[in-house]
């Protein structure tokens, strides 16, 4: 009986703690892995990268009924930058909003951030193209693994 009692109040204890998480919308999660055009995998340090290594994957979340709104950029959404800060090549690595993202249609997508928070010119690493999702208040909507491409012929553009 004492077991009981005591996995119940254990199971009482999680269920308050997730109560306070403002879920006042939905929410998404990202994972992402770097390769090469060698069709190998990289960390975000890679020295191919030199100064354009990936320091911080940006999200973009854009309603569709309105396209010149980011809900990342407005604070709409307060955590959408992730830290990519694997060296060993292979790694998956992943960030989850908070459950801020109003319900509707979006187009999700993403920056790469340098160590300075410059964009990394898109003929060095390539990104998919955002996605239209459908944001529903209190889920977690995955966004699958994004493959992210280091142009390995591409160089550096001068003053890098």
């Amino acid at each position: 009986m004492t077991r009981r009692w005591f996995v119940l109040t254990l199971c009482s204890f999680f269920a308050s703690l997730s109560g306070c998480e403002d879920r006042t919308g939905g929410a998404v999660e990202l994972a992402w892995v770097i390769r090469g055009t060698d069709f190998r995998a990289y960390g975000c340090n890679a020295e191919e990268l030199g100064d354009d290594a990936i320091r911080t994957v940006r999200l973009t979340i854009r309603p569709v009924s309105n396209l010149s709104i980011d809900y990342c950029a407005d604070g709409t959404v307060s955590n959408c930058d992730f830290t990519c800060d694997s060296d060993r090549a292979g790694d998956t690595l992943r960030g989850v909003t908070t459950f801020t993202i109003p319900e509707g249609a979006c187009h999700i997508g993403v920056t790469l951030l340098d160590e300075q928070g410059d964009a990394i010119p898109g003929h060095r690493v390539q990104v998919p193209e955002p996605m239209r999702k459908t944001i529903e208040r209190g889920n977690l909507t995955f966004l699958g693994v994004w493959q992210f491409v280091i142009n390995l012929e591409a160089t550096a553009p001068a003053g890098r």
